[in-house]
């Protein structure tokens, strides 16, 4: 009996197998996921996850996805600093209409 079992055990993971190398199996991430401990869990939208076929092609996935995190991490170092640059600007810009307002008085 215990050898039946593990031979039906055996099958259904090689049919299993035999489905996912086929492309009949695919695996889908799930609707949401909550990130977080406690009381508050903050939801994680997952609709815009591309579904893949194998395990491979969801690293290349990720990994083009990281590819994007770090070139707009870099877009917004540059945005921050052309901020820091601007306001800088405009500070000088007041103080000078002050000095120039105190001079025309």
């Amino acid at each position: 009996m215990n050898r039946f079992i593990w031979a039906m055990v055996v099958a259904a993971v090689v049919l299993a197998g035999l489905l996912g190398v086929a492309g009949c199996l695919q695996v889908q991430a799930p609707k949401e996921i909550n990130v977080g401990t406690g009381r508050g869990h903050e939801p994680i939208d997952t609709s815009r996850v591309p579904p893949t076929q194998s395990h491979e092609e969801a690293r290349q996935k990720l990994a083009e996805a990281y590819d994007r995190i770090s070139y707009l991490e870099g877009k917004v170092r540059g945005l921050e600093k052309d901020k820091r640059e601007l306001k800088s600007d405009l500070e000088e810009c007041k103080d000078k209409m002050k000095r120039q307002r105190k001079n025309d008085d």
